[in-house]
């Protein structure tokens, strides 16, 4: 889905961390993260940052 030792670098968290947030923000919120519909629908409140 993506490089996730980057985006942990980025959000200075450890990867593990970053792995274990988007597991739980898919069982929460019922989103699958590895389907394009998803993550698009996602991304502009992301963008705007407005809760989900």
């Amino acid at each position: 889905m993506g490089n996730v030792g980057r985006a942990a670098r980025r959000l200075t968290v450890h990867q593990n961390t970053l792995k274990y947030r988007l597991r739980r923000t898919q069982e929460l919120f019922g989103l699958d993260l590895e389907h394009p519909d998803d993550r698009l629908s996602c991304w502009p409140q992301l963008r705007i940052g407005t809760p989900l």
